[in-house]
């Protein structure tokens, strides 16, 4: 019996070699830093005898002109520092390439990577528009002019919900009322409380929001009333 054995050949990778004290290339300005969202500009000198066949940028883009390379950094952390490196293939008269790098530390401040936005759910409004948002204080006119109440389920919503009932707590010192009207409309008792309000009140709003088969979705929030 015969027994064959082959051994694939791997395919090595390229070994760049550090750019400084370099005879064969420099480049101008000598730093360590650079900042995301920038372009760099760089000068480069060549010794006679080369020529640099290829450039590129390990997260960017390296454009090559004949006396100086621009590096356009696109990082890939939306914040912090990461490592990459300016890379070159140089070859000489004698057809032999030399592999060349310039490392760098990108630093990426969060500015270019802002935080996704999320549409607000569970809009309540008041009157012609006035949002009430949880845990901002308002003043206690607002309500009296523009007693009318109106949900919607996102900002993006063109059309409000039928809302069944608003209720109302407002906690003054050590006093709390409660009040429901069953409408979308504060009732006069709750106009009149919100008249006695004087210094600062808090307040919980509550909606009932009719659901299919006869249930009730309730949406609560919290607000500060100011004189």
């Amino acid at each position: 019996m015969l027994w064959s054995c082959f051994l694939a050949a791997q395919p090595q990778k390229d070994i760049f070699i550090p750019i400084a004290n370099r005879p064969e290339l420099k480049i101008d300005p000598d730093i360590d830093t650079l900042e995301a969202g920038t372009d760099y500009v760089f000068k480069y000198e060549i010794a006679p005898g080369y020529r640099i066949s290829q450039s590129f940028f390990d997260i960017g883009l390296a454009t090559l002109y004949d006396s100086f390379i621009v590096v356009t950094l696109k990082a890939q952390l939306p914040k912090g520092t990461e490592k990459a490196a300016l890379r070159f293939i140089i070859i000489n008269k004698q057809k032999t390439r030399i592999l060349l790098m310039k490392e760098f530390v990108i630093k990426s401040d969060g500015e270019l990577y802002p935080i996704a936005y999320k549409p607000k759910t569970n809009i309540i409004k008041l009157g012609s528009g006035l949002v009430l948002e949880r845990n901002k204080t308002y003043d206690k006119n607002d309500f009296l002019e523009r007693p009318i109440v109106s949900f919607y389920e996102k900002e993006t919503s063109d059309t409000a919900k039928k809302i069944n009932a608003v209720r109302l707590t407002i906690v003054r010192k050590k006093m709390q009322k409660n009040m429901r009207a069953l409408n979308d409309t504060l009732s006069g008792e709750m106009i009149k409380e919100i008249k006695k309000v004087k210094g600062k009140a808090t307040v919980f709003i509550c909606l009932e929001i009719p659901l299919p088969r006869n249930r009730i979705k309730t949406v609560w929030s919290r607000f500060a009333l100011k004189k």
